[in-house]
């Protein structure tokens, strides 16, 4: 079949696009609420099931320190060196010979940690654990550890617990909001993606442009799905077939839709309406109607005349009438891809010898058309 050289190398029509997108706004916004449910669903079940079991406790301790030969007083200890300290002897032997049987020394270690925040005299313990008996045990060991610890230090008169709280679940940070809008924002960019290429792929024809681009067939115009649309398109393409045609008033007109008793009947009644003959609309030239005619009269000596053929049943007869009549206009239903039965009937009249006089597109939708062409 022959196509226009540039065809695939054609960018994208991005009006044609977002009037497109217009009739999907529906989807993408179902797409949101359903993104939008699907991660916070998901980020609740996986908090639910791998956030680990976990408490917590803190111990607030006061440290008063030893003086030297000088009468200064110890200040090498620090944040870095108490969580050193928690964790070496002697300290860890004291806190461990307060502690209950059944803990290892490996315990006490992974579960504690000592840290000054800003008064090198207050000392922060926090004990954590997979269970409150246990993390509530190892505090009480480290508090009395430490306790026993100051008393035979020289460099430390005592340590005093001024403060114990009492082990507290732990919990993540909620992230439901953030899950829902990380959601909505993945599956709402997946689907423009899919649409985006759903329009790539798309071969069906929606304006007289798209034929242009693909066939080297002259756009002769459009019909209306309603049979109500806007005078120009019928007015264009009454005057574009009756020039094609001159003189000659009968022709073949070959569906892709397989629907030419509809068609060709409604291409005809087109053709032969006479002048200031409505049905419909204001009842005006240029209004808001097709020309049609009122009645069904009597058939006039120069009424254009169709031979209507489906591209489903056209046979090597068909096709020595269209020879006959001097060739065939093709119609092409609006945004259904008949590209391969296009594609066929084409290669199809092209070995036959028969012309190809232009293609119509059928069943448009005005409302689309209007928009596009910004009427």
């Amino acid at each position: 079949m022959k196509k226009n050289q540039d065809y695939n190398k054609q960018g994208m029509d991005l009006k044609r696009l977002m009037l497109r997108m217009q009739g999907k706004i529906w989807l993408l916004l179902m797409l949101i609420v359903l993104g939008a449910g699907i991660g916070g669903v998901s980020y609740q079940v996986a908090r639910a099931m791998r956030m680990p079991i976990t408490y917590e406790a803190v111990s607030k301790l006061y440290i008063s320190f030893g003086v030297d030969e000088s009468g200064e007083i110890y200040q090498y200890y620090n944040g870095y060196t108490w969580n050193e300290l928690l964790d070496t002897d002697p300290i860890i032997s004291k806190i461990e010979e307060n502690l209950p049987a059944g803990y290892t020394r490996e315990q006490v270690i992974e579960a504690t940690e000592g840290t000054i925040l800003s008064d090198i005299r207050l000392l922060t313990v926090t004990v954590q654990g997979s269970d409150e008996k246990s993390v509530r045990e190892i505090q009480a060991a480290v508090e009395l550890g430490l306790e026993n610890y100051a008393q035979e230090s020289e460099e430390l008169k005592r340590i005093d617990t001024i403060r114990t709280q009492e082990p507290e679940r732990v919990y993540w940070d909620d992230k439901t909001v953030t899950a829902c809008v990380t959601g909505a924002v993945i599956l709402t960019v997946v689907g423009v993606i899919v649409l985006a290429l759903i329009y790539v792929m798309d071969d069906a024809v929606y304006v007289q442009a798209d034929i242009e681009k693909r066939y080297p067939y002259k756009a002769l115009g459009m019909m209306m799905e309603s049979q109500k649309g806007l005078q120009p398109y019928a007015r264009e393409l009454t005057a574009n077939i009756t020039y094609l045609l001159g003189d000659n008033r009968k022709f073949a007109l070959i569906d892709t839709d397989n629907h030419i008793d509809l068609r060709a009947g409604e291409l005809v009644r087109l053709l032969n309406a006479g002048e200031n003959e409505f049905i419909g609309g204001d009842g005006e030239m240029g209004g808001l109607t097709w020309t049609m005619p009122k009645e069904e009269g009597a058939q006039k000596e120069d009424a254009y005349e169709a031979l209507p053929l489906n591209e489903s049943t056209v046979t090597g007869e068909d096709c020595a009438q269209i020879r006959q009549l001097g060739g065939a206009i093709l119609l092409l239903p609006y945004g259904v891809d008949v590209t391969k039965k296009t594609e066929r009937i084409i290669s199809l009249l092209n070995n036959q010898d028969c012309k190809i006089l232009g293609i119509i597109v059928t069943q448009a939708d005005e409302d689309f058309l209007s928009r596009y062409y910004g009427a």
